[in-house]
């Protein structure tokens, strides 16, 4: 059993993505990665590990790979926003629509009106060619937050 009061653990575990966050903003992924890696081997719990590799993944083209570690990220702690959305951009990458919708709608079920979910939501409808409802998600004003 952990000893670690959750607060701590979860300071821990972000903590120990620290790092290769660093080395991802100096696009230096593959020294990111093996870190990363190396985190989940140690604790493999840490779904800031799971997200952030996926995220690493997802920028080097590795959309099947970055999708298992967003899933295992989301398995952990299934309310992970973040985690949920990187999903469904990746299935977006993937085209696998259908399943990016539904992470999509999965968002909004865990944040009602993020926009974020609103804009995937929009363009992976354009993407399965259904205009109404791209439309419908795009041209709500919370979709537009944050976007020029």
């Amino acid at each position: 059993m952990d000893e670690q009061p959750d607060d701590a653990r979860d300071a821990a575990r972000w903590q120990a993505v620290e790092e290769p966050l660093e080395l991802l903003r100096e696009e230096r992924a593959d020294e990111a990665i093996p870190m990363l890696r190396a985190t989940l081997e140690r604790d493999p719990g840490n779904v800031y590990g799971h997200y952030v590799l996926g995220t690493a993944l997802a920028g080097e083209g590795k959309h099947g790979p970055a999708l298992a570690a967003f899933l295992e990220a989301e398995a952990r702690a299934p309310g992970y926003l973040g985690a949920v959305l990187a999903k469904g951009w990746c299935l977006h990458e993937l085209e696998r629509f259908a399943d990016a919708a539904r992470a999509g709608l999965r968002a909004l079920e865990i944040r009602p009106e993020d926009p974020d979910a609103l804009y995937l939501l929009g363009v992976t409808y354009a993407e399965m060619g259904d205009r109404r409802q791209a439309i419908a998600h795009l041209e709500r004003p919370e979709a537009r937050a944050g976007r020029v």
